[in-house]
């Protein structure tokens, strides 16, 4: 994957005030796989959605000689920041442009494709060797570009 000049194709994403409804979408998750999911995919494939961070939750456990106490609370906005940092640190190692914060990113599904199909052929497109974030950016990038062509999206 070549490092662009065009990040604003992250900018070009059409915004909505709410997520899409149905199962033409899905939610990308929040970490570099998603991220480059969403950046192989490009801007007409995208819908992104303004985020609350206080909607996600953080799952806590605290272990002492007493046991483990575990709670869910909001998430903080540091630790969105932490998550964010973590996912633009992924995609400048696989050459792509830091995504912006404060949105839930959603993907069109190509024609055809659920959720669990796409992960699949994403995973099984990856050989072992492919750990660096620059080696597996090639592989998602090659996937994506012939599953949306398959599909005629």
């Amino acid at each position: 994957m070549n490092s662009r000049s065009d990040a604003g194709r992250w900018d070009d994403v059409p915004l909505s005030p709410t997520p899409p409804t149905g199962d033409e979408y899905i939610e990308l998750p929040e970490n570099g796989w998603g991220g480059l999911l969403g950046w192989c995919a490009g801007p007409a494939r995208l819908l992104r959605v303004p985020d609350q961070v206080e909607a996600h939750t953080t799952r806590v456990s605290c272990s002492s000689p007493a046991g483990t106490e575990r709670y869910s609370r909001p998430r903080t906005h540091e630790e969105q920041v932490g998550i964010d940092a973590d996912i633009n640190d992924y995609l400048h190692d696989c050459g792509a442009p830091a995504r912006p914060a404060g949105y839930r990113w959603f993907l069109r599904l190509p024609g055809g494709y659920s959720e669990d199909r796409l992960w699949a052929d994403l995973n099984a497109a990856l050989p072992s060797s492919a750990i660096h974030p620059a080696d597996i950016a090639p592989r998602f990038s090659e996937v994506v570009h012939r599953i949306y062509s398959d599909s005629g999206r």
